[in-house]
């Protein structure tokens, strides 16, 4: 007769630490339905949703997670190219400055030698 309570304690025991764990599971997949965008769309469409209609159909929220995190990186991906391609442009522009500085210096100074030689260049130039 001890043995029989035992296992009984010992099975309500089980059942109940199942159940803590289902329920933080659930809490969490909850969670990921109030982020990810149109996961409410899975109110109701878990079997029992009728008696229980707050129940969410737990593998489609984590379908849509999943892609949705697939989609967040691919925008990311391609922030971090734009960037990439801004820096590159940055860079570019950069050369193209110092090229242009160069080139009025040296603009100057021929300014300057043909004034020497007694030719006054146009101001236009």
């Amino acid at each position: 007769m001890m043995t029989s309570r035992l296992y009984s304690f010992k099975m309500n025991y089980v059942k109940e630490v199942e159940r803590r764990r289902r329920g933080k599971i659930n809490m969490w997949i909850q969670k990921l339905a109030e982020m990810v965008p149109n996961c409410k769309d899975e109110m109701g469409t878990k079997r029992g949703a009728s008696q229980n209609p707050g129940m969410k159909s737990n593998c489609g929220v984590l379908m849509k997670t999943v892609n949705f995190i697939q989609e967040l990186q691919i925008a990311h991906n391609q922030v971090v190219e734009r960037l990439q391609e801004q820096n590159q442009v940055l860079v570019e522009m950069a050369k193209v400055r110092e090229a242009l500085k160069r080139s009025e210096q040296e603009n100057i100074v021929m300014k300057n030698q043909l004034k020497n030689h007694g030719i006054n260049p146009l101001d236009g130039m």
